[in-house]
């Protein structure tokens, strides 16, 4: 059974599908890329049990149903659960080469020291529940950089990739590579107060030499489409820039990554 469910932010529109009911949205999420799998009624009975109230079918279709995202080892919908409200829920696909998602979700909480971690619920073996990022108030990051070079707007791009840059340098910190940093399209997104956000962390790992910030680093300055737009705007010497990130690479020091910035002309030389 579905209803039809309208909130304020449009583009989270969608059926409501009651967890209760055995519907075949609720069949597909739980089974993905099946409508039946061996572990759907423990699966069901563990989200009800956990206070889960619905799944909402929204997002891009993908086999004739909507979901929020589908990757190779999981698909993600908007869930409504009793304690937290309404949220991203990601679902261990049933054909996953995965046994279960607890070390993404290890991942995740070990790097709530940086601000681009959504902020995590709940989780068992197949699911993650986290922090929804809502196509409204959030764009994705190339997007947003996209506008601000466009605008011309120096101090709003000065700002978001300091601010960006400092998140990442946490991350390096406590030594948790995302590893897909050199790729942000569709990981990284902008939000309007301010805040940048991460929402995949599934190829993430501990290494004891991450690489987030200077993959990032090195998007933004040589892959990017705005690469040269940048350079123009912040008069990067990109021999300059080179030689602070290698340095970088070597300490993972607090001096190193103030070298980076000033490079970057992110703050005062």
């Amino acid at each position: 059974m579905a209803l039809e469910f309208h909130i304020e932010d449009a583009a989270l529109d969608g059926e409501v599908h009651f967890l209760k009911l055995e519907d075949l949205y609720v069949k597909r999420a739980l089974c993905y890329p099946n409508y039946e799998c061996p572990d759907y009624s423990r699966r069901l009975r563990s989200l009800v049990e956990d206070g889960f109230i619905y799944l909402l079918e929204t997002g891009g279709s993908v086999l004739g149903s909507r979901f929020l995202g589908k990757g190779y080892s999981a698909v993600v919908v908007v869930a409504r659960n009793a304690k937290y409200g309404i949220g991203a829920l990601k679902i261990l696909r049933s054909d996953s080469r995965r046994r279960d998602l607890l070390g993404e979700a290890e991942i995740m909480m070990s790097a709530q020291s940086s601000s681009l971690v959504p902020r995590l619920y709940a989780l068992r073996d197949f699911y993650i529940f986290r922090e929804l990022v809502s196509p409204i108030t959030c764009k994705p990051f190339t997007r947003a950089l996209k506008e601000l070079v466009a605008k011309g707007d120096f101090e709003s791009l000065r700002r978001v990739l300091k601010y960006t840059l400092t998140e990442l340098f946490k991350l390096d910190a406590i030594r948790v590579d995302h590893t897909e940093l050199n790729r942000p399209k569709g990981h990284v997104f902008y939000c309007e107060e301010g805040r940048v956000v991460i929402i995949d962390w599934e190829s993430a790992r501990v290494a004891s030499k991450p690489s987030n910030l200077t993959s990032f680093t090195s998007y933004l300055v040589f892959r990017s489409r705005l690469s040269r737009a940048l350079t123009e705007m912040f008069e990067w010497n990109i021999s300059e820039v080179l030689s602070a990130l290698r340095a970088y690479k070597t300490t993972y020091s607090t001096v190193e990554f103030t070298s980076i910035l000033r490079a970057l002309r992110l703050v005062s030389r």
